[in-house]
């Protein structure tokens, strides 16, 4: 029969062996090659490589794709208050929805004989334009803001909100979450 312990204490066996366990000031345990515990480093440091989401923009013909990162809960809340920020603006939602697109994007491409290129026709195997002044050039538009790129290359709000909502599900994050927090709470 084991003792009950309030949820945020260690049993006192516990936090004996979590002080024997952090001898490693400053860095993590040695791991010997072809351990176990080398082998889930690799894994884990080769999978945050390839830690990408890559979704089509709508309604473009050819097809054109955004690669992004996950979106991070910091990033959920920033668009949050921006939108709580913006209540005057009709556009506030849409704005701090940009936003999170924006922030997440790794770099905007299209895909041509089965190969991912840039969508910049002067540079198609350069780096992938992401929601900056590049990517506004490219679109003929004249802002200094990611959102208004965003806006640009989307054509509809309701693009940009499925999108955010794919991103932040694909975060992890559940949808009623995402639901909530564009809207400040």
């Amino acid at each position: 029969m084991t003792e009950a312990h309030a949820p945020d204490q260690f049993p006192d066996e516990l936090a004996e062996l979590e002080d024997q366990g952090s001898t490693h000031a400053g860095g993590p345990a040695p791991a010997a090659p072809g351990s176990t515990l080398a082998s889930l480093r690799d894994r884990i440091k080769n999978a945050k490589a390839d830690l990408h989401l890559d979704l089509e923009v709508p309604r473009l013909d050819p097809q054109v794709f955004v690669r992004f990162r996950p979106t991070t809960q910091a990033r959920l809340n920033a668009a949050g208050k921006l939108a709580g920020k913006l209540t005057k603006n009709d556009d506030g939602d849409i704005i701090a929805n940009a936003g999170i697109l924006a922030s997440a994007c790794i770099g905007v491409f299209e895909v041509i004989d089965g190969e991912e290129v840039s969508v910049d026709p002067d540079d198609r195997d350069g780096t992938w334009p992401t929601f900056g002044p590049r990517l506004a050039e490219l679109l003929g538009v004249s802002t200094k803001k990611a959102s208004d790129v965003v806006r640009a290359l989307y054509l509809t709000d309701g693009d940009i909100i499925s999108t955010v909502t794919k991103l932040g599900v694909w975060s992890g994050y559940a949808q009623e979450q995402l639901e909530r927090d564009p809207e400040g709470n």
